[in-house]
């Protein structure tokens, strides 16, 4: 018998009934895994530290996935700034290694000349390591000396999903590579899933590799339509239509530069300190962080409109490139046959109180535990 993919997400629903009246193993008030193209201080370890220093927030894990660095750059980051920051109990998980399609490095010369050069190409813009012991150039903070997990990223999502059903919320700051195969293997986790937020997608405005796509989204576009496309309860977007309009400056570096001393803000003032000394006026974005302080503080959202979304995966030079159905005189959002098969209405952010965000920004990244 032959079965459609509705068919198989209800009975993905059916088979999770059993496993959503499991008691839970452990307490914490909120449950989070961090999906990430980790770097070093970069937005997707600030999002980390954040929500390490939340203190009703239990870090499963971190897994990795490329996209801005190769899955090898990223395990060492990891593994070395929680190693420095004394938290190496959070266990890390290498993922997988190129986007579901594969890797595009070999002929992004050839993109480039049929549709425009791009703007970022993240790890592509540099060779694949053998191992994260054995990168192109040695970490500016070191290798690491602890080992990540030997569980596959992908498998250790289905198995905390499973573990804790209802409870888990997925941060994928990164390509979606790794929810994808998780959703693909083990659909049944799907219904279980708390929420998932994602750092990616331009929405209304230019991309900012090419100019229809942002990064993580043109990076892997095939993943992350599956993943918007899986029937979660609730998907929470952060689009570059907010992440490119708040900027972080030297006043924010201070305020923490200033802060009593911890592994965090040492880790801090090493890696960003040199980059204020070269140029007092540089600024640049916090990307990735925006989730967690909208997951941490809902009221920061000023703007939070629902789109029915989805993303092109025609390779051409629209490939990648996010679309965003809105509410017209002709579609409802409460009606979802007005818009493509397959869609989920869900929220995507385009505004947030900046001062504020701030505010939880510094105080999360200076606090001490």
């Amino acid at each position: 018998m032959t079965r459609t993919t509705a068919d198989r997400w209800a009975i993905a629903a059916a088979c999770a009934c059993a496993l959503m009246a499991a008691p839970s193993l452990a307490t914490a008030q909120e449950r989070v895994i961090v999906d990430a193209d980790m770097g070093v201080m970069n937005d997707d370890a600030v999002a980390l530290f954040m929500l390490l220093n939340s203190p009703n927030v239990e870090v499963l894990g971190v897994t990795i996935v490329p996209g801005n660095s190769w899955m090898e750059h990223g395990t060492a980051a990891a593994l070395r700034q929680l190693e420095l920051v004394g938290r190496s109990d959070i266990p890390v998980f290498m993922g997988v290694r190129e986007p579901l399609m594969g890797s595009r490095q070999p002929w992004l010369e050839a993109e480039e000349r049929l549709w425009g050069r791009s703007e970022y190409l993240g790890a592509y813009g540099r060779p694949r390591p053998d191992s994260y012991l054995s990168l192109d150039r040695e970490p500016a903070i070191g290798y690491p000396t602890s080992k990540p997990a030997a569980e596959h990223a992908v498998d250790f999502i289905v198995r905390s999903v499973k573990a804790y059903p209802n409870q888990v919320t997925l941060f994928v700051l990164g390509p979606a590579t790794n929810l994808a195969l998780a959703i693909r293997k083990n659909p049944e986790i799907v219904p279980l899933v708390k929420r998932v937020y994602y750092m990616g997608g331009a929405v209304d405005v230019p991309g900012n590799t090419t100019p229809t796509a942002e990064f993580n989204w043109w990076f892997d576009p095939e993943s992350v339509r599956i993943t918007l496309r899986a029937p979660f309860r609730e998907q929470i977007v952060v689009p570059i239509d907010i992440a490119e309009r708040v900027f972080y400056t030297q006043a924010e570096y201070g305020r923490i530069a200033r802060a009593p001393e911890t592994p965090i803000t040492k880790l801090f003032r090493q890696v960003h300190g040199p980059r204020f000394e070269r140029d007092p006026a540089a600024r640049s974005y916090v990307w990735d962080s925006l989730t967690v302080a909208i997951f941490l503080q809902p009221a920061l959202a000023t703007r939070l409109d629902e789109r029915f979304l989805d993303v092109d995966v025609t390779y051409g030079p629209n490939y990648g490139r996010s679309i965003g159905y809105h509410q017209s005189r002709r579609r409802s959002l409460d009606s979802p046959a007005d818009f493509p098969a397959g869609t989920q209405k869900m929220k995507v952010l385009m505004d947030i109180d900046r001062t504020a965000f701030w505010d939880l920004y510094v105080d999360l990244m200076t606090r001490r535990r």
